[in-house]
């Protein structure tokens, strides 16, 4: 989803990307330059390569004519997506790409490349394209519904489907060889904000569901063991759930806004977050969990061990919105800093 105003200046180009120095504090966030990007120009995902590099995705050019309270011109720009090689930034061609937009997401697991956008500000996906090894093909959405959202790696690439609770379009779609197969979970009234799983046999689903008198919702959670989704159990709360993030078998992390839950196998534990509302979620390769946090006047990111959150430094000005982690313990990450695109890495 675009999270700065296309109407905010963005002050001078970005920086050519150079080649960067070791840097010799552990965990030592620091600045990684950008290739140029058009002015107003943003970031809103980040995801690892597999070959210890990572993905980054957004857009760029976008501009508004301001007319009183709205635009009287307006264009979301054109979608970006670059890789980082290791010591600096390579391009790749979208094609089939229709009009302008942004990249609302990159995915990457499993030798599975795949990034989707939309040429509206909607918070959905109506192009999605898998990456060939030397660029990213477009690959037809399973319906005319809009993508809610899309996942790859281990258990495969799935899709969420924005559909009606009257239709007989499928919530849930698995990308088999060339075609989507379609899954539904037990209450067709559910919205699902995520997917994400360990195996072919082990994935998670979450968002939100009607509460038991068909009013409100609560917290929706469902498990597919490779055949079919079934109710799983689902921490107290009158929220959905945001993000799921298994890190094992018995490992699994939930967010529902500013709060966090925890799965051990038996059963959910609650377990306070570290600021307001947590923008994103990720685990490194030992099993630690990284969090950041944008919205708080305070600290922008922050680690979970020993049973609390530690506050981990990031470049002044620095709003951080997604991150991810490569290797054993490198994080990366997107944002904002001083009004213009900005990554950040420990590497």
């Amino acid at each position: 989803m675009r999270r700065s105003l296309v109407s905010a200046a963005v002050a001078g180009a970005a920086l050519l990307a150079l080649p960067l120095t070791a840097h010799a504090a552990d965990n030592d966030v620091h600045t990684v330059p950008l290739p140029f990007l058009w002015p107003r120009a943003e970031l809103d995902d980040v995801a690892p390569d597999g070959s210890g590099g990572v993905w980054i995705g957004g857009g760029q050019g976008a501009y508004c004519v301001p007319w009183i309270d709205t635009c009287a011109l307006y264009s979301a720009g054109n979608p970006v997506v670059r890789r980082w090689t290791g010591s600096s930034w390579r391009e790749y061609a979208i094609n089939g790409w229709t009009g302008n937009g942004l990249i609302a997401k990159v995915v990457s697991g499993a030798g599975q490349t795949w990034l989707g956008g939309s040429a509206y500000d909607s918070g959905y996906v109506d192009q999605l394209f898998t990456f060939d090894g030397s660029a990213f093909q477009k690959v037809g959405t399973p319906s005319s519904a809009s993508v809610r959202l899309f996942t790859t790696g281990r258990p495969g690439t799935w899709i969420a489907q924005a559909v009606y609770p009257d239709s007989d379009q499928p919530r849930l779609l698995r990308r088999d060889g060339s075609t989507w197969r379609g899954f539904d979970v037990p209450d067709r009234r559910t919205i699902i904000d995520d997917v994400q799983g360990l195996s072919e046999t082990d994935v998670w689903a979450v968002g939100a569901r009607p509460g038991e008198d068909g009013t409100g919702r609560r917290p929706a959670v469902a498990h597919f063991d490779g055949t079919s989704w079934t109710w799983a159990a689902a921490p107290s709360g009158s929220k959905g759930i945001t993000r799921v993030l298994p890190v094992g078998p018995d490992d699994v992390w939930a967010t529902l806004d500013n709060e966090l839950a925890h799965w051990d196998g038996t059963a959910w534990t609650a377990v306070d977050g570290p600021a307001d509302q947590i923008a994103d979620l990720t685990a490194d390769g030992t099993g630690t969990l990284w969090a950041s946090t944008p919205y708080d006047e305070g600290d922008r990111l922050f680690r979970y061990a020993g049973g609390s959150w530690q506050a981990v430094a990031v470049p002044s000005g620095m709003d951080l919105w997604d991150i991810t982690a490569t290797g054993t313990s490198t994080i990366w990450g997107v944002g904002r800093a001083n009004d213009a695109p900005a990554a950040v890495s420990t590497f």
